[in-house]
């Protein structure tokens, strides 16, 4: 069964799978799922761990032996396998293991975000089937304030829309910094209805967003979180021509589609997409492709080649600003 970390307590509250799947880029949530299994697995006699990473040369012989303890002379044991890319003889070996799942045993098993391929995959599927897939991805802007709000209320707090917007413009793509800043909010102001003058002394921003943020950003033609992620990442330092290639990469993309609207429908279209999209994925692509036309895109794409230039050959001191041009086009 596949679940978001918030529907995983009340799944193992009466019963533990036998294993677990931790997949997702947002730290926050894969620890605290990892730790409430633990504390859940604690409760059911588990009380043996032993962890094992599946990358580069592991020892298969040693845990195979482990799946093959009996718990008459141990205690119920997790076995905890990280893998931080699925490769062949991983995968291979986990579809080999997983018949030897017994009541004895948990398997947890974690790693990064997977695609749609390696979800729809044996191994996965097989594992999924059998208990709990944990999708801890970092969370979509339209479910932060969702977040905010139920993390408010587990300390105590209580919040207005006023105030939980606020924590989301200055907390966005860092969920570990929110947890902190939420939790000292809870010491200087215990179970008290929070006021955005008591929120603005108190907290510090800690924004955090990557080039995929910013990507979704433009596709979706949301002109202020654009700005925002655009403020950030300049500040960070982040180099110039790895966001020129990303975005030339994406405007390509979306520049093959255009053409192929031709013979059929946005829809249609994305839907026969190898391998396949997410459904977030999908609906902005639609977004962009619904304001943006083939001439357009055939623009931009000049340039981005034109800003590269300008970066590896001109040395100018004006490229961000080509950059901000080439953001303003999606964004109309």
């Amino acid at each position: 069964m596949r679940i978001y970390p918030d529907q995983l307590a009340n799944q193992i509250k009466q019963s533990l799978p036998s294993c677990c799947l931790i997949f997702g880029d947002d730290a926050l949530l894969s620890i605290e799922a990892l730790d409430q299994i633990h504390a859940q697995a604690k409760q059911h006699g588990f009380l043996e761990r032993f962890s094992y990473s599946l990358d580069g040369n592991f020892d298969k012989d040693q845990i195979f032996s482990q799946f093959n303890t009996l718990s008459l002379f141990s205690e119920k044991q997790i076995i905890e396998l990280t893998l931080t890319k699925t490769t062949k003889e991983n995968t291979d070996f986990i579809r080999e293991i997983t018949p030897l799942l017994n009541p004895d045993i948990l398997l947890i098993l974690k790693g990064p975000k997977l695609n749609q391929q390696q979800l729809k995959s044996v191994w996965c599927s097989q594992l999924e089937k059998q208990g709990l897939l944990i999708s801890t991805n970092a969370l979509l802007p339209n479910r932060f304030p969702q977040w905010i709000f139920q993390r408010l209320k587990s300390v105590g707090l209580s919040a207005d829309n006023e105030v939980i917007n606020f924590l989301v413009l200055h907390f966005e793509g860092n969920l570990l910094a929110a947890k902190q800043e939420i939790e000292k909010l809870s010491i200087l102001f215990p179970k008290q209805s929070l006021h955005l003058t008591q929120v603005e002394q108190s907290i510090t921003t800690h924004n955090h967003f990557n080039v995929f943020q910013w990507i979704d950003s433009l596709l979706a033609g949301d002109k202020a979180r654009n700005a925002r992620i655009m403020k950030q990442l300049q500040a960070e330092g982040t180099e110039l021509l790895l966001l020129s290639a990303t975005l030339a990469n994406e405007i390509s993309k979306l520049l093959s589609y255009s053409y192929q609207l031709k013979e059929m429908p946005i829809a249609a279209l994305l839907a026969q997409q190898k391998p396949k999209l997410w459904d977030a994925k999908r609906e902005l692509l639609t977004k962009a492709l619904t304001r943006l036309k083939a001439p357009q895109l055939e623009d931009m794409l000049i340039q981005c080649a034109q800003l590269e230039v300008s970066v590896k050959v001109e040395n100018k001191t004006d490229t961000w600003l080509q950059l901000n041009a080439i953001c303003f086009q999606f964004l109309k």
